[in-house]
């Protein structure tokens, strides 16, 4: 059902203008933007690319493991270009125990969230991949932090929301709905991990170790699974790795430059938004009532936690690999 006109039209959807004069501006430094207007720019043009990736997967026809190794793989190689002065350092971070789990983890959160959205719509799957958040509160007791009464509260608001949806997907796959569960676990899982990484290794570097580790643990696949590559596969694997990867990273990053971080992460809440606008646009995927309903509790909590977090810890960024 894909063909290279999607790809096309996909491509002017994301190249808009204000990414193409962030590019410009990048690489010439000919634009004086005003920071918060530049800072917006990039934090809505990240969460656009983000939101449109679980279409790219789907368009792509190939096993979530593949897709994610050559997504992986990409971003491998454009990130060793651009830290290619220190990459030798860098590689010898791999060996902490951290960054190593946080690799596994990565690798397994985007596998199970692909699968996923090919078993159910996309809306239910990108859903229920942002429990993340609120099941890292979960987790907190193995760092010695205590549950306050707003965690409580937003992990029953957020559990409200899975039963929600859960009522209206009955009618789904069993499987691909714990499948979009698993993927929100290990974003938790992630978080709670990349709390410790950020300790021994700053984020792009641990982005970029965290590509190696996956491309390693996903190599096996390609020889493993059945899969076909073409002209227009090929243009989305470039895609994915690039543009979804790394330029969004990018984009992500620069933003905090201009930006409170508090900002930076409730507008990060925009992924999903944008994820089902895709869906809906290019695959004709509409959302139950029971996926808005839930979807909203979920996200909402999402945001609520994210927010107290930043507040509490005093936080200054966030691994974006969290990202789908």
């Amino acid at each position: 059902n894909f063909n290279s006109y999607y790809i096309i039209q996909s491509l002017d959807f994301l190249a808009t203008k204000n990414l193409y004069i962030y590019l410009i501006w990048q690489l010439g430094g000919l634009i004086d933007y005003n920071n918060s207007k530049k800072g917006l720019i990039e934090i809505l043009s990240s969460t656009v690319i983000w939101g449109s990736i679980p279409v790219f997967a789907i368009w792509s026809m190939l096993p979530s493991p593949v897709f994610v190794f050559f997504r992986v793989l990409i971003s491998f190689l454009l990130l060793s270009i651009i830290l290619r002065k220190n990459l030798i350092k860098i590689l010898k971070k791999l060996s902490n125990f951290y960054v190593i789990l946080s690799g596994i983890l990565i690798s397994l959160n985007w596998v199970f969230l692909f699968y996923a959205v090919f078993m159910i719509p996309v809306s239910e799957a990108i859903i229920f991949y942002y429990t993340g958040p609120v099941i890292a509160i979960l987790f907190s007791p193995f760092l010695k932090e205590k549950i306050n009464n707003g965690g409580l509260l937003n992990i029953f608001v957020s559990f409200t929301g899975i039963i929600i949806m859960s009522l209206g997907s009955l009618n789904l796959n069993i499987i691909g709905i714990i499948l979009a569960l698993l993927s929100g676990i290990t974003y938790g899982l992630l978080s709670v991990t990349s709390k410790f990484s950020s300790r021994y290794v700053n984020s792009i570097d641990l982005v970029f170790l965290q590509s190696v580790i996956s491309a390693i643990i996903l190599l096996p696949f390609l020889f493993i699974t059945k899969f076909i590559i073409n002209y227009d596969v090929i243009i989305i694997i470039i895609i994915s790795g690039s543009v979804q990867t790394v330029l969004a990273l990018f984009l992500w990053y620069d933003s905090l430059k201009n930006l409170n971080i508090q900002i930076v992460s409730i507008l990060s809440y925009l992924d999903p938004v944008f994820a089902i606008i895709f869906a809906l646009i290019l695959l004709g995927q509409i959302p139950s009532l029971y996926t808005i309903i839930g979807g909203l509790l979920l996200i909402g909590s999402g945001i609520i936690t994210t927010g107290s977090t930043i507040r509490r810890y005093n936080v200054k960024s966030f691994n974006v690999m969290d990202r789908p």
